[in-house]
Parts: structure tokens; sequence; C-alpha cells
């Protein structure tokens, strides 16, 4: 297969479901780099430009709360972000971590899942930042 393969940054402090996260996508022909806590999530995204997704867990050791999505994208507002965790949504909801119509999906996920969540992001218009709406 020739021509861009998206780049996708995934972040989890689950060594397995992070190895297996970057296999499924590299495996689909993703190129993919990963991320075990969220300070080297943000380093790599300053040595690589050329990311397109950020697939996140949200409660990471040092950085709860949603906040590496916040931090990566202040820096480098292209890179859209999904959340992958195993935080219920409805809970994530409540609590203020994610807004309605971020990309949320519950763990486990399934490679098909994850593949058509990071394919609809890059097709999707960028959303407007935390706390608004685009009407969508």
């Amino acid at each position: 297969m020739s021509g861009y393969k998206p780049g996708v940054l995934v972040v989890d402090d689950d060594p397995d479901v992070l190895a297996a996260m970057a296999h499924m996508l590299q495996a689909r022909g993703f190129r993919v780099l990963a991320a075990g806590e969220g300070d080297t999530a943000v380093a790599l995204c300053q040595e690589h430009g050329d990311i397109d997704v950020l697939v996140a867990d949200l409660s990471l050791p040092g950085d709860l709360n949603g906040n590496l999505a916040r931090r990566v994208t202040a820096a480098h507002p292209h890179i859209k972000v999904i959340f992958a965790t195993g935080v219920p949504r409805n809970i994530a909801l409540a609590m203020g971590l994610v807004q309605p119509q971020a990309p949320y999906l519950e763990k486990p996920v399934n490679a098909d899942v994850l593949e058509s969540a990071i394919r609809m992001v890059l097709t999707a218009p960028r959303a407007p930042a935390r706390g608004t709406s685009d009407g969508r």
C-alpha cells in the first residue's frame, strides 16, 4: 500500500493494552507511536510533527481527568483526540471529563471499532475546544 499513512499516538498506562492497540493499528496501516504516560506523549508530539490522532486513556498516572488531551491540543491544534478508557462514558460526562461530542471508546476496544473511530475523526471537521459545541 502506498500513499500517506495517518500517524496515531496511543497513550495508555497498561503496557498490555498499549501494545495491543499499537499492534492493531499497525496491522491496519497506521503509523503508530506509543507512550505509557502523559509526559512521554507530549515529548513525542514535540519530536514528531506528523501525528494526526491521539488515542488516550482518561486516567493516566500524574495526568488525570483528560488533561493530556488538553495539553496536546493546546500545543498541536491539528491533532484530533479519541478517548479510549475504562471509565464509563456517562461517568466521564457527569464528572466533566469530556464533552458530549468527544469521540469516546470504552475498553476493551476491538480493532474494527478503533479503526472506524480514527477514520471518522480524520474525515470530520475540527471540533471546537472543550466547553463549546459546533452544533453537530
